[in-house]
């Protein structure tokens, strides 16, 4: 394969995995077949008390695994609804005031080379009155000290328009400089609640590893076919989802407080 379609390849690839990687995946709490089976065995065979318990929890797991998927679905959304609105503030602080900005340094560009060929001749003169000073010509002295004079109250307007302009494109770009830095801390207020977020994601990848050990247990156990192991272990599991389903509910909720700060560092930005 040449080296333009390895990269096009690449690229296509990392597409597809931005695209179907959720923030979030879902857990899948759902029984195996064969658990299934041996667990509607155990339900025939378990005193009813037992076999009551055992539909509980089995009916705890699927309501989990139900709402699992929903807050998975729910936070992959909100998770690129942030990622995409942060993206596009701040292409706006990029942005922000250019065109104001460039305008005016544009305006100073202008003007400095508009008053080029005054300043030249300020030069041309002030050089030609030292020569005639230093040949002591009082006539030609006195003609071109006159034109440096008038040349000099030309040159001192002019270059009081271009401080103006400087003053003007310098105010612009401090205004524009505060504003984004503004809204910038706002948006660093983020920072510990992605840390929040983090740090959730990896107590719920430690339950994940949990529940996936407990699994393994419950597919030995229920096949004993003894109620009150098969109870235990089931009630185990039930448990461990419902952790699951707490965490990314938290995560959620994080995801929101995102959300509102990046919406409030936007309404900052005028």
């Amino acid at each position: 394969m040449c080296k333009k379609g390895v990269i096009s390849l690449f690229t296509a690839s990392l597409l597809m995995t931005m695209t179907v990687m959720p923030s979030v995946e879902a857990a899948g709490f759902e029984l195996s077949i064969t658990g299934k089976k041996m667990l509607a065995q155990t339900k025939t065979s378990s005193a009813t008390s037992i076999a009551q318990a055992l539909a509980k929890q089995e009916a705890n797991l699927v309501s989990l695994q139900q709402k699992d998927t929903t807050l998975s679905q729910q936070t992959s959304a909100i998770y690129y609804e942030n990622k995409e609105a942060e993206a596009r503030l701040r292409t706006q602080l990029k942005q922000h005031q250019a065109d104001k900005i460039a305008t005016l340094n544009q305006d100073v560009t202008s003007t400095k080379k508009r008053y080029e060929p005054l300043f030249t001749l300020y030069s041309s003169l002030t050089k030609e009155l030292a020569l005639a000073r230093k040949i002591k010509n009082k006539e030609l002295t006195a003609a071109v000290k006159a034109q440096v004079d008038t040349t000099k109250v030309a040159v001192t307007l002019a270059k009081e328009d271009i401080r103006r302009k400087q003053a003007k494109l310098s105010a612009a770009k401090k205004t524009r400089d505060e504003a984004v830095k503004k809204v910038k801390n706002s948006l660093a207020q983020q920072d510990p609640v992605k840390v929040q977020i983090k740090s959730t994601k990896s107590n719920m990848s430690a339950a994940k590893k949990r529940f996936t050990a407990e699994m393994k247990n419950f597919n030995v156990i229920v096949k004993k076919k003894e109620g009150a192991e098969v109870l235990a272990s089931l009630t185990k599991l039930a448990t461990i989802a419902g952790e699951i389903v707490a965490q990314k509910e938290s995560i959620i909720s994080l995801e929101m407080k995102v959300k509102q700060i990046i919406a409030g560092a936007g309404k900052q930005l005028i």
